[in-house]
């Protein structure tokens, strides 16, 4: 699918826009890896009755040069082994649909069509109706699948290692040092602190690009299972082989989880990508960047500075706004603050849009942000009879319309829209000056945000429904 896309890319440029685009055209791909349209390879589906009929009546043997008669000799999953007899000479041919089969009973056919499944979020029961509903032959057995999943893990494992190496080099390369900036962030399988799964993850800063991740889990099958038999010696001895291939490797709650996965990802990141994580960006969680900071990755004459996320802080203003929005108490003019024209949803949710926008857009100057983030509030509270614009922006590019038409010489034909009225605006003034002070904003100069992390915890899930359950090992094969 990449390959195909890197052949795309080097025709329609517009195509690199996107974030997955521009990462796909980083990536260095063989030409002999592009598919060409007189190649052969690859797998089909296929009426086994039509096809051998028209084979039967066209072929003969070259050896006798009478008929041919095709039969299926075994079926191991998706991949079967046909036998060519010539009815007048008693010898055969065998005709094997997939490489390798006698050799190895998981052959590639089952092993693309178990990824395929999980690569969607099923498993192996989807697999059978799946199979029964096409009329295909049964999936592989339960064991055969979970064979399959073991080595799915460990070419995935493998595979992520080196990308995640590479992003940790590409992320040195632009930064043009080992100390670098990273965005973490911790996701749970379900909602609440009852999850048994829970991943936490690193992005560069530079790249946009996972640098490491460790999948928590605090649930093992297997281990549930040894509990539930005897004390026997020979459930003793299981018990320590199983050790090996535990899936369990966090004891504590699910709110404890990115603590605890964010703290291993910092301690091995000199003897895993040869880096510092020097600074964090991570959301308003304390507790997290707390435990980073006590447990000294890097000794204790490097300290990790943390970098708030600004995408939390426009949280902070709607969370803000909406609390205010649920007074029942009267305001100045003896109305309530919701209602028609007052504060609505949309008009919270437009402020918070222009107040992180404030944040974004003056990211280099604390007292420019500061400005930009009062040019909002008076900006709301300007009307036609006292505009109140001296903080917008001025000049023909900027977003204030007032500004615009002052440029243009007809200000006095301007409507002011979007207004709220001044017992409104005087309710919600409390909420700017506490969110607009230079000690809060000082955080958030640079206007990094965690959006990487959101997007590739969204993709996890998407592979790993939260409506299906599913293990560490699953997770793990599509996270990394």
């Amino acid at each position: 699918m990449h390959t195909r896309c890197k052949a795309v890319h080097s025709v329609d440029e517009s195509l690199n826009n996107s974030a997955c685009g521009k990462k796909i055209w980083l990536q260095d791909v063989h030409s002999s890896f592009i598919e060409h349209d007189d190649c052969f390879d690859g797998y089909r589906v296929f009426d086994k009755t039509i096809m051998f009929t028209n084979i039967q009546n066209f072929a003969s043997c070259k050896k006798c040069g009478g008929d041919i008669k095709l039969s299926e000799n075994c079926v191991r999953g998706l991949s079967s082994v046909f036998r060519l007899n010539a009815r007048t000479v008693n010898t055969c041919v065998r005709l094997e649909i997939q490489k390798c089969w006698v050799k190895e009973k998981n052959t590639e056919i089952n092993r693309r069509f178990v990824y395929a499944m999980r690569t969607i979020g099923q498993g192996h029961v989807a697999m059978t109706t799946f199979c029964g509903v096409m009329d295909f032959p049964p999936p592989v057995a339960e064991k055969s699948y979970n064979n399959i999943i073991n080595k799915l893990q460990l070419c995935s494992k493998e595979v992520a290692e080196a990308s995640m190496q590479s992003a940790a080099l590409e992320e040195v390369t632009l930064t043009n040092s080992s100390d670098i900036i990273i965005s973490g962030d911790g996701t749970w399988k379900t909602r609440g602190y009852s999850s048994r799964v829970g991943v936490c993850a690193v992005i560069g800063d530079k790249t946009g690009k996972c640098i490491d991740a460790e999948v928590m889990s605090s649930f093992c099958k297997g281990c549930d299972s040894w509990k539930r038999r005897n004390g026997s010696p020979a459930c003793k001895k299981g018990k320590i082989l199983h050790v090996k291939e535990c899936l369990k490797n966090h004891n504590g709650s699910a709110g404890m989880m990115e603590t605890v996965g964010m703290v291993r990802i910092f301690q091995r990141s000199l003897s895993h990508r040869s880096v510092r994580y020097t600074s964090y960006i991570g959301d308003g969680d304390s507790k997290t960047f707390s435990s980073i900071t006590a447990s000294n990755p890097y000794g204790e004459d490097i300290t990790v500075s943390k970098i708030e996320c600004v995408g939390h802080v426009q949280k902070r203003m709607g969370t803000r706004l909406r609390k205010l929005k649920q007074m029942s108490s009267k305001l100045s003019d003896g109305k309530s603050i919701g209602g028609k024209g007052r504060l609505t949803d949309i008009m919270i949710d437009l402020i918070t849009t222009y107040y992180r926008n404030a944040i974004r857009q003056n990211k280099t100057c604390l007292s420019d942000m500061r400005k930009a983030v009062w040019a909002v509030y008076f900006h709301i509270r300007s009307s036609d009879e006292e505009p109140l614009h001296s903080f917008c922006p001025v000049g023909p590019n900027s977003w204030c319309k007032y500004q615009n038409q002052v440029v243009e010489g007809s200000v006095e034909t301007f409507r002011h829209s979007n207004k709220l009225p001044v017992a409104v605006m005087d309710a919600i003034k409390p909420v700017f000056n506490d969110l607009s002070q230079p000690k809060l904003l000082q955080k958030y100069l640079g206007g990094k945000t965690q959006n990487n992390n959101k997007s590739i915890n969204s993709l996890i899930w998407k592979l790993c429904p939260k409506t299906l359950g599913c293990g560490r090992k699953i997770v793990d094969i599509f996270y990394k």
